[in-house]
């Protein structure tokens, strides 16, 4: 009887896609424990599961590769065969020769591929001849040519494509989910309405119990009834109380099913994170091997379900920043030593669960970032002003990453070098509404940290009111959520800020930038959130935070889509359409807001001041402060820097801190006290350090008065500034 290939070609391609899944991990395992006989029984069975089931669709050349490679481990298995790096990319090309042969079935239902050279190479690892691997692997050319469809000709590409492992699994179309999903969409809005109908069931029933007690007119009780109507009233009390309380319990049970209904629903669509991270391991180990580096890539969490369009979306992502990680961060094995380090680098990426969100964290221990690199590199680009770049802190730079066409490589090769992989990051984090921030230090690695919703389903925040108006937040982007007073407010030159925890955070009104005017009603207190994105942080000032909230998402109407502010919306508890605030875009418009604040009483002292210090927020809080005093305003990075100022300006005045690179505040202020013109000028050092013994050796080098940073206020700065010079 002849086998009719049609009726089982499907669940052939869907084995072999299990099967060389288990193929690529198997090899990578055996790397890492060579006299693993598990795994290795394991990759002989899952061979000639693909050679049986081939031969029996008459698939002859999947068949001859297969059994090519199952020849070769079965000599790794008699130890006659190594597990070497050339094996481990034998292997690795052979599923890229698979994965060709599956899309040809696909989409022609035959697998004639160049087998040949392929089979020569299996038969001298075999034998133990010396083999070489150049010119094997399939070209995308080649690959076009066999397939003819483009969107399949790239195997090497890791398309995030997968199967369950277990066998309780089933496939459901997405518009079916779809359909589903706006049914429940439906019912809760129906469960809103009856949350609605009940207040008003209430409200009659106090009113009821009203009328039964007091006279509408006077207030006085009702007398001269007749038994039987006292009777009914009290039966129609209890009926109406009897029937509140059954639509009660109702809701409340309506309440339970539709939110159990709805985990039920969105976990259709959800998938394990495994399902682009299994595919990736084979990327690190191909792409380490071509650069002659040795990594072990470690994952944790790669069992958490994430729904489908975020796992598309996220594929991206992950393989440039995994990419970079081995490209631009690892050294090589020569390098590393030299550094004190071991000759393998590490690659570690971590998924776990926070609040409602997924945190994907993906760390390595390279050599991290060259700021001054990126530095230089923005000015040829013209990014910023000179210098606002040279007086930037390293943390400020990491924005310019992510700008597109933004690269340090001065070359362009396969891996980088074109700058839109972080460009593309950024975007794609951003269309499934999440955040991304970076970390790096000098020859300690370098760790990208993305924060992500679990579905797309739903939106966790914070509902707020600004100018009348109802907004949501989503809880991605908040930090924290303070009240304060008017006076812990900062008011510098161009803007203002706030200090928590020793930090200034710059202070914005969402007012300024929403479009709506209404005044602000004075209040001893305010409303902040501290909001994030690309490593930025921001307080924005809303009139009041109302409530957290878990609600279903809806994107908006395609003629909207360009109302980049918001996001897509959500209902209320009263089913209002309430907007949806995207975070990023905020922030953006709120670096083009200028809050001018000006003295009541301007004095022109035409006194200057040198302001020393290495962080850049500091220097321009400092002088901002002192500008509103009508001061005239140097500032310098460190102290070789203020040195350099000395030579240019007359200072009346000097503010340093003590901890600064090439040269400490203590040695400036030495320095300083070495010229005649400044051996009487007042010295003012404001920094965190407390030690007694720093102080002390200040105080005999010449510094005049000293201001504590976690005691800074701008009163404690202008009264120091005004006692000297005022």
């Amino acid at each position: 009887m002849t086998i009719i290939k049609d009726n089982f070609i499907e669940n052939y391609l869907d084995e072999l896609k299990e099967n060389i899944q288990v193929l690529d991990a198997g090899i990578l395992q055996l790397k890492k424990e060579p006299d693993d006989e598990q795994e290795l029984a394991r990759l002989l069975r899952t061979l000639h599961t693909i050679k049986g089931s081939s031969r029996m669709l008459n698939f002859s050349y999947i068949e001859k590769i297969v059994h090519g490679l199952e020849n070769v481990f079965k000599g790794v298995k008699e130890k006659k065969i190594c597990i070497t790096s050339d094996l481990i990319r034998l292997v690795f090309i052979t599923t890229d020769y698979l994965k060709t042969g599956s899309a040809q079935i696909k989409t022609s239902k035959r697998d004639e591929l160049p087998v040949d050279n392929l089979l020569n190479v299996f038969e001298k690892v075999s034998s133990g001849e010396s083999f070489l691997l150049d010119g094997l692997k399939l070209t995308e050319q080649e690959q076009f040519n066999l397939i003819g469809d483009s969107s399949a000709t790239s195997t090497g590409r890791n398309d995030g494509a997968g199967t369950f492992a277990d066998s309780e699994t089933i496939r459901i179309k997405i518009s079916k989910t779809d359909k589903i999903s706006k049914m429940l969409n439906n019912l809760i809005i129906k469960q809103f309405q009856l949350k609605r109908k009940n207040d008003v069931l209430y409200n009659l029933e106090q009113e009821f119990q009203s009328l039964m007690s007091d006279d509408p007119g006077t207030g006085r009780n009702k007398v001269g009834k007749s038994p039987n109507y006292t009777k009914k009233e009290n039966q129609c009390l209890k009926s109406i109380q009897q029937l509140r309380k059954n639509f009660y319990l109702d809701l409340a049970l309506l309440e339970r099913d539709t939110f159990e209904l709805q985990e039920e629903i969105l976990s259709l669509s959800m998938m394990p994170l495994d399902l682009i991270i299994a595919p990736l391991k084979k990327m690190v180990e191909e792409t380490a091997i071509n650069l002659a580096k040795e990594i072990d890539f470690s994952v944790t969490g790669a069992d958490i379900m994430l729904d489908k369009i975020i796992l598309e979306k996220l594929n991206d992502p992950i393989i440039h920043l995994v990419r970079n990680a081995i490209d631009h961060g690892i050294e090589i094995p020569e390098e590393r030593e030299k550094k004190g380090k071991t000759s393998v680098g590490h690659i570690e990426m971590k998924a776990c669960l926070e609040g409602g969100n997924i945190i994907i964290c993906i760390r390595d221990d390279g050599k991290g970032l060259n700021y001054e690199k990126i530095r230089e590199r923005a000015m040829e680009l013209n990014l910023a002003q000179e210098e606002d770049l040279r007086a930037m802190d390293d943390s400020d730079l990491n924005t310019f990453l992510f700008t597109s066409g933004f690269s340090t490589q001065k070359k362009v090769h396969e891996l980088s070098g074109r700058g839109v992989g972080l460009d593309i990051v950024r975007c794609n984090i951003g269309h499934i509404k999440g955040k991304i921030e970076l970390s790096s230090e000098k020859d300690q690695g370098t760790e990208f940290t993305l924060t992500l919703p679990l579905s797309l389903a739903t939106v966790e925040g914070f509902f707020i009111m600004c100018a009348n108006e109802k907004f949501f937040v989503p809880s991605t982007f908040v930090n924290e959520v303070l009240i304060i007073n008017e006076e812990q407010q900062l008011n510098l030159v161009n803007s203002k800020a706030i200090k928590i925890r020793d930090k200034i955070i710059p202070l914005y009104d969402l007012r300024d930038i929403i479009g709506i005017e209404a005044p602000r009603e004075k209040s001893e207190k305010i409303s902040v959130m501290i909001v994030t994105s690309l490593n930025k942080m921001i307080g924005m000032i809303v009139d009041s935070v109302i409530q957290y909230a878990s609600l279903i998402y809806k994107p908006l109407p395609s003629n909207l889509n360009k109302l980049k502010p918001i996001q897509g919306i959500v209902f209320d508890e009263s089913y209002n359409i309430i907007n949806i605030l995207f975070v990023p875009e905020l922030m953006n418009r709120f670096s083009q807001v200028r809050h001018l604040v000006y003295p009541e009483e301007p004095v022109c002292t035409g006194k200057n001041i040198l302001v020393v210090d290495d962080s850049y927020a500091t220097r321009e809080i400092e002088r901002s402060i002192l500008e509103l005093e009508n001061y005239n305003v140097v500032t310098a990075c460190d102290g070789i820097d203020g040195l350099e100022k000395l030579k240019e300006h007359h200072f009346d005045l000097i503010v340093t801190d003590i901890r600064m690179p090439r040269m400490d505040g203590l040695g400036f202020v030495e320095n300083l006290r070495k010229q005649d013109q400044y051996r009487q000028t007042p010295v003012i050092v404001v920094s965190s350090v407390q030690d007694p013994e720093i102080k002390k050796a200040f105080v005999e080098k010449g510094a005049n008065s000293f201001i504590v940073k976690s005691d800074f206020e701008r009163g404690n700065l202008v009264n120091e500034v005004n006692n000297f010079i005022g």
